[in-house]
């Protein structure tokens, strides 16, 4: 099996001089011995990402002014982006929603970008994108529920005719569940390639590619960022639709 520890975690490896092991029958990272933070550094990404983000918002908390400032300037308009994003898609109460559309964004925005330098990316990890989707998923589902009531919103998965439930229901059921699938692979898949497609191009040529793949990358970053969260946004707004 494929892994690439992250510079940062060989780095704090040899500096906190962490033991390394072979992990499992060897055949992970083809046997080489890792140390725990190696072995398990997109869960550093993921716990890295979620403390910058506090430390964001903290920060911009303590520093609100009527004047505001670039950071203050950059922070409102990535809330007033959210929350236009859920206000054009969801109906009723759509404010509600923004802080869970936010926090998702702002973390794996931050995760993407990490990519980009030394750090650990957890986003480049299907582990990390299967966690979010399922959090989505367990999110708008429990908001269906309680929009809806549990039999009336299971029930509109049985189809418009009572005779066609035993077919419908498997069938969207196969559907619903997919949306896991999908929704954690895409984030996955792109960013993984982009940050291996990178380390191909910075290997061969390190001296003329570095800026302009930076930029590429921050856009890639972005543009998955906002795919999550515009998908995210729009199962919710299915769950709570009173139109079902």
């Amino acid at each position: 099996m494929e892994h690439h520890a992250s510079y940062l975690a060989k780095l704090l490896t040899d500096l906190l001089r962490l033991p390394r092991y072979i992990w499992g029958d060897g055949a992970f990272a083809h046997g080489q011995a890792l140390s725990v933070l190696e072995r398990y550094d997109h869960l550093f990404a993921a716990l890295l990402a979620a403390l910058l983000t506090v430390l964001l918002v903290y920060m911009l908390r303590n520093r609100m002014s009527k004047v505001p400032g670039p950071f203050q300037q950059i922070m409102e308009t990535a809330v007033s982006f959210v929350r236009n994003l859920v206000g054009e898609n969801i109906e009723h109460h759509p404010e509600k929603y923004v802080p869970l559309v936010g926090t998702l964004g702002f973390f794996i925005l931050l995760n993407n970008l990490f990519g980009l330098a030394p750090l650990p990316s957890a986003t480049g990890n299907w582990n990390v994108t299967l966690g979010c989707a399922l959090v989505v998923f367990c999110y708008y589902n429990w908001h269906g529920m309680k929009e809806h009531g549990f039999f009336k919103y299971w029930g509109h998965f049985l189809g418009p005719v009572w005779w066609l439930a035993p077919l419908m229901f498997p069938i969207e059921m196969i559907g619903l569940l997919s949306r896991i699938l999908s929704h954690s692979l895409r984030l996955f898949g792109n960013i993984a390639g982009e940050h291996v497609v990178a380390a191909i191009f910075f290997g061969m040529m390190p001296f003329l590619l570095p800026v302009p793949m930076m930029f590429l990358g921050i856009f890639f970053g972005l543009i998955q960022t906002f795919v999550f969260i515009m998908l995210a946004t729009i199962y919710i707004s299915g769950a709570v639709s009173h139109e079902h």
